[in-house]
């Protein structure tokens, strides 16, 4: 059997790996930028302050391919990369499952995901342990948890202690390499943020697949009876066919998926993505908690999830420690940042943590993505999802929920400087192919037989929090229907 996989992020790659591991042989479709391959004049319109991420000092992960239709946002900043790995080279490595909770009204359970989860975590090195979080999220790891700080430790053994349905409380479980009797881990070196040098953050870059087709920007596909025809243009601006796969299978990310297919006219000239807006939030960490003694990892290091209970909704949240990366963020967010100098900013951050909420999609505003006629993409914010005030009202009620279960810890939050992302700036976005409503359950949109969409467009909801394990374990589950 003939099979191409479109995309070299998290969901290409799972979907790639499966297939190979069944037997098959599959021709990787992939824009694959490397840094040798982007100039000053490639630069796309993302402008995510907030939580753009550099690689190793580089905006690779953010350069637009040289040829090709553009992705052009108002109001809204949905991030993509054409990088080879995609955003998994910037990503937080977070490996949360969706639950079951947050599920409710999927065409399948979640929990049949548990084999792929599984799987997942077999091969891809997963941090965590049995917590509070286990409960909702199961006991997917494959390394031992993190080392987190003393004033996270505090935070740990605060909630082990207590009981209360309305809060879950755990250690991260992230794809880092924490070691094993045979493979040297974290040596908490504090530089995650800006790309870890040991390579201990796991990423789709990494894999040894083979039979690729690099440096293509698939354009369109045409589908018939008797198989997928693949147009695409090459990185020197080079028109390309590729034809005869009797399956394509689609992991390209949800902006590129939905031009791919509005161009090939599989689906309509305009989708909605569902978004899970993201908002930092400022903690004081008051000497109750202790002063920060030890801290040498600068990825998330807790998961606290706020469940629904009454007319209430759910949101997640994840607590940092500082890191000196900080500092430039804070210089760019306070007014006069820039004159401040870092040891005098250092001093007060050391004195605080960093909160990111999540919430869920159905509490978030929407984007509305446009086919125009040259082939390009127009996102702007869906009118007729939730408003600005909407969402704010969410977030606002979330940081007083999780406020009442941490003050009396010692960490006290400032709503005052919460600052929230653009929709699409958190990166937890889809759903705008979902499956049981416009596309069936192997990801096929509505009329097409032989093109599976395995990225996070087809799921059917966006749930606050880690999207990525998710992604990847449906992605799995669809190759292997798919070739059955």
């Amino acid at each position: 059997m003939k099979l191409a996989v479109i995309g070299s992020g998290p969901s290409g790659w799972a979907v790639t790996k499966t297939l190979t591991d069944l037997g098959h042989q599959v021709t990787i479709i992939d824009s694959s930028l490397i840094e040798s391959d982007v100039t000053d004049n490639d630069t796309n319109n993302i402008d995510a302050t907030l939580n753009k991420k550099l690689y190793f000092g580089s905006d690779l992960p953010y350069r637009s391919f040289p040829f090709g239709p553009s992705l052009n946002s108002q109001e809204v900043n949905p991030i993509f990369s054409f990088a080879r790995g995609g955003l998994s080279l910037v990503w937080g490595a977070t490996m949360l499952p969706y639950c079951k909770e947050d599920t409710l009204n999927w065409p399948f359970d979640v929990s049949s995901l548990e084999n792929e989860f599984r799987e997942l975590s077999e091969v891809i090195p997963i941090t965590g342990g049995r917590d509070g979080l286990s409960p909702s999220y199961g006991n997917f790891y494959s390394r031992r948890g993190i080392l987190p700080s003393n004033r996270i430790l505090k935070v740990l053994e605060h909630f082990a202690r207590i009981d209360v349905p309305e809060i879950q409380v755990g250690l991260s479980r992230l794809a880092v390499e924490t070691g094993t009797h045979e493979i040297e881990g974290c040596v908490y070196c504090n530089k995650c943020i800006n790309g870890c040098p040991l390579n201990l953050i796991w990423s789709s870059k990494d894999s040894n697949f083979k039979s690729e087709n690099l440096k293509l920007r698939v354009l369109k596909l045409n589908e018939s009876s008797i198989g997928v025809e693949v147009e695409a243009v090459d990185i020197d601006g080079e028109h390309k066919v590729l034809d005869g796969f009797e399956k394509v299978f689609i992991a390209t990310g949800s902006l590129e998926s939905f031009r791919i297919l509005a161009n090939s006219k599989i689906v309509s000239q305009e989708g909605i993505l569902k978004d899970s807006a993201t908002f930092f939030l400022p903690l004081i960490a008051l000497p109750k908690l202790g002063k920060l003694l030890h801290n040498s990892f600068g990825l998330s290091q807790v998961f606290i999830r706020l469940n629904r209970t009454d007319s209430k909704v759910a949101s997640q949240f994840q607590l940092y420690e500082y890191s000196d990366d900080l500092i430039a963020r804070a210089k760019k967010a306070l007014p006069f940042g820039a004159l401040i100098p870092n040891s005098i900013l250092r001093f007060f951050l050391k004195r605080m943590m960093v909160a990111i909420g999540y919430l869920d999609g159905a509490d978030s505003p929407g984007i509305q993505m446009r086919l125009v006629d040259d082939g390009s993409v127009l996102n702007s914010l869906a009118r007729d999802g939730k408003s600005w005030e909407e969402r704010n009202q969410v977030i606002k009620l979330s940081i007083k929920r999780l406020s009442k279960h941490i003050m009396n810890l010692g960490l006290f939050p400032i709503p005052f400087l919460t600052q929230i992302a653009l929709p699409g700036e958190g990166v937890h976005f889809g759903s705008w192919l979902p499956m049981g409503e416009k596309s069936d359950l192997l990801g096929r949109p509505i009329g097409s037989e032989l093109i599976h969409v395995v990225d996070s467009s087809v799921l059917p909801t966006i749930a606050p929090g880690p999207i990525t394990f998710t992604v990847m374990a449906n992605a799995m589950r669809i190759a292997k229907a798919a070739v059955k």
